[in-house]
């Protein structure tokens, strides 16, 4: 799905002032100098971190995204650590963090507790002791409550760019995200530039808090997104900050 979105994924989905005020705003609380950003895409907010002087790695797992990654740090001028992987695998990322973010609706792609289990311990083990880790998805609280099979399109009329999403709910309670990429031509007329389908977890608020305490967080605070306003079932957006234990004894 990613590889036919990525000479477009720029301008489907560019990298928030909101979501970049709020990073600013825990990493400069929290004196971060290291993130790893897991699920980066064409790599928008690694980016802009290296932009405010911190070392990143962004990892993805598509080849294309971090290729068109590494060419826009090529040509920012910028260094930035671009790696193809998988969330489930991090083990040979060297070295700890001080914030491992994920955001963008990536941890739905993992389907099953076993895979959450696996990436969300991993990523424990990649923060320094009191590191934070910060995770954004959809609000599926709001979704499966309100029965929600289409999401608002995304428009980039500069770009002349259409994203429309759409879910259909499978019975074993995952759901297929449904996506066509649509472009307006000149001459007011639309072409289909490519459709396509990925299965997703519908993860509640209630499981992926359970699934973080389980894997040892703790002070996990959620938010209805990126404003720090309070969560509720209707909250468009999931955002979750929780942090690594400091002591040695319970991690």
């Amino acid at each position: 799905m990613y590889k036919e979105l990525s000479p477009y994924y720029d301008y489907i989905f560019p990298a928030s002032q909101e979501q970049l005020t709020f990073f600013k705003q825990v990493f400069g609380d929290l004196g971060v100098s290291r993130v790893l950003d897991l699920g980066c895409g064409s790599g928008n907010y690694s980016l802009e971190f290296a932009k405010w002087g911190l070392a990143v790695v962004g990892l993805d797992y598509e080849r294309e995204m971090i290729r068109l990654a590494r060419e826009k740090a090529r040509k920012l001028g910028l260094r930035v650590d671009f790696i193809t992987g998988d969330m489930r695998k991090l083990e040979d990322i060297e070295g700890k963090f001080d914030a491992v973010i994920c955001i963008g609706n990536s941890l739905p792609h993992l389907l099953t507790d076993k895979d959450l289990t696996t990436s969300l311990t991993q990523m424990k083990e990649k923060l320094y002791r009191g590191g934070t880790l910060i995770i954004q998805t959809v609000n599926y609280d709001r979704i499966l409550k309100g029965n929600i099979t289409e999401l608002p399109d995304i428009v980039n009329n500069q770009a002349g760019i259409i994203f429309t999403r759409h879910y259909d709910f499978r019975a074993n309670g995952l759901i297929d995200f449904k996506t066509t990429l649509i472009k307006n031509e000149p001459n007011g007329s639309q072409h289909r530039l490519g459709s396509a389908q990925v299965p997703l977890r519908p993860l509640t608020r209630l499981e992926l808090e359970k699934l973080m305490q389980a894997v040892g967080f703790e002070d996990i605070q959620v938010f209805g997104g990126f404003s720090r306003k309070s969560h509720g079932w209707d909250s468009q957006a999931t955002v979750i900050q929780t942090f690594r234990r400091r002591s040695c004894k319970l991690s």
